[in-house]
């Protein structure tokens, strides 16, 4: 079975209409995010630190089950 191993990274680009954005990874590759793929209740920003898992598409790596970086949960209200 394939490990999944948990990623960190930075919103770079985030558009709630549209519903998708770009993460980028921590080794500066940009990895695309659809809403559906965020965990629940999830908002995202561009500049918020981000904990993601990969899953390699056709369209090339796509970020899932995105969430807050925990170490980000106490930055200032929106």
């Amino acid at each position: 079975t394939d490990k999944i191993s948990t990623m960190k990274g930075t919103v770079q680009y985030w558009n709630e209409q549209k519903g998708y954005g770009l993460i980028q990874s921590e080794d500066g590759r940009d990895v695309l995010v659809y809403k559906k793929d965020l965990d629940f209740l999830t908002l995202l920003d561009a500049g918020d630190e981000v904990d993601y898992e990969i899953q390699q598409t056709r369209q090339g790596p796509r970020a899932i089950h995105v969430e807050i970086s925990k170490d980000s949960l106490f930055r200032s209200p929106r």
